[in-house]
């Protein structure tokens, strides 16, 4: 790890209400996120913030506006993808949309994915987004599980409703996109494919096919290792 005396910290902006995720676009301008809803750009050039949008969403416990990441063409094609929390579907939703004249064109969504939910209690949202070197992309999912009645112990529970703290049918179910990272190929027209060498076959019985890893608690931020092709970070 390189010395912290080779680094210098800057603090850009004080005052955020909880930022999720950021992208860096070609010009240098940020987007970022906030969990309840807003979408701010930072423009280094004048050292400006400006709120550009609010999406309406379920912001309760941990969900809301929980991944955002760039189109890997997206000096061409302006597109950004948000993984949110629907306002009145217990789902949350991968979307593609446009940006434009300095802000999210809300009219130009193109729903992708929708990974269903439980929202009876908290916790555990997830939902990094980022792209690998070949133009897939990854979707974190947390287990959507309660582990705080576990005793410190896996969270597993077979009493009558109490799926909420029971993750054997979340990260542990091979037929469920929580508690995963996923791999799609997205699409020009707004649809995706799914990349050879996913967890399982695309046609295997009680599985999901965008599944890449399962098993995994909360993995809320992760990255990808653009030398190393397919090896994501949590």
């Amino acid at each position: 790890m390189p010395e912290e005396n080779r680094f210098n910290k800057v603090v850009l902006k004080y005052y955020l209400d909880e930022p999720t995720e950021m992208t860096i676009l070609p010009d240098g301008k940020i987007i970022f996120i906030e969990r309840k809803g807003n979408v701010k750009l930072y423009n280094p050039e004048n050292d400006s913030l400006a709120l550009i949008n609010t999406f309406n969403v379920w912001s309760k416990s941990e969900d809301g506006m929980i991944g955002l990441t760039r189109d890997p063409d997206f000096a061409n094609n302006h597109w950004l993808y948000v993984f949110y929390s629907h306002p009145e579907k217990s789902v949350n939703r991968l979307s593609r949309f446009e940006f434009k004249n300095g802000q999210i064109d809300m009219a130009s969504e193109k729903p992708m994915l929708d990974v269903p939910v439980q929202r009876q209690t908290c916790c555990h949202t997830g939902g990094s987004l980022t792209f690998g070197p070949t133009g897939d992309l990854y979707i974190s999912t947390g287990d959507n599980t309660n582990p705080f009645e576990s005793d410190g112990y896996s969270p597993s529970d077979d009493r009558p409703g109490r799926a909420p703290f029971d993750a054997r049918g979340s990260s542990a179910n091979t037929n469920d996109l929580r508690g995963k990272i996923l791999r799609i190929h997205p699409q020009p027209d707004g649809t995706y494919t799914i990349p050879d060498g996913n967890l399982f076959a695309k046609d295997e019985p009680l599985t999901k096919p965008e599944i890449y890893t399962m098993g995994l608690r909360n993995p809320y931020r992760i990255s990808v290792d653009q030398k190393q092709i397919g090896r994501a970070h949590v």
